[in-house]
């Protein structure tokens, strides 16, 4: 395969792994919204339900999905998708890096939101909620929607060095996905 062959097939792959990260990321606010909408909903109802109450759960509920969208989508431009390059020189296709990068702007963006160092006070079960479960739910989604690509990368990469290496690359060969 020619040069320029290769840098297209490099950024289709990159392509596609950006548009699972924009699809997990979607997700995880989903995700992150309705766990706010639960924690705002038991509290309404544990104060007293009122209109009002009910219409600040609502708007703090979509507050939290685009924040957890925005903060999710400049971590998949800045963060994921050189990230995702990077792995791919190196053949390293496995859920921990992105997990480690998702669980280290989860934690950025929680310093970032109680305004310095983070007290025992500062844990409670809203934050988790809302920053630290989308967070690790994207890397597993993604790491999830992919595991199709990185499959068929591998079998493409073991052909064809079975061919350079004149075992018979021609398509005959069984490999097994589980």
């Amino acid at each position: 395969m020619d040069d320029q062959a290769q840098q297209t097939l490099d950024q289709i792959r990159v392509n596609i792994a950006f548009e699972k990260m924009v699809t997990s990321v979607l997700t995880g606010a989903a995700l992150g919204g309705a766990l706010t909408l639960l924690l705002e909903l038991i509290g309404v109802v544990l104060s007293g339900f009122s209109f009002g109450g009910l219409l600040v759960a609502v708007l703090n509920t979509v507050l939290a999905s685009f924040l957890i969208f925005l903060v999710g989508f400049f971590a998949s431009v800045a963060i994921g998708a050189p990230l995702f390059i990077s792995l791919e020189k190196n053949k390293r296709r496995n859920v921990w890096p992105y997990l480690a990068a998702a669980i280290a702007v989860a934690i950025v963006s929680f310093v970032l939101s109680v305004g310095g160092l983070p007290a025992a006070a500062d844990f409670n079960l809203g934050i988790v909620a809302r920053i630290f479960v989308p967070a690790i739910f994207v890397a597993l989604m993604f790491a999830r929607m992919m595991a199709p690509v990185w499959r068929a990368a591998e079998k493409a990469e073991a052909e064809a060095e079975a061919k350079q290496a004149g075992l018979g690359g021609n398509g005959t060969n069984i490999v097994r996905l589980h």
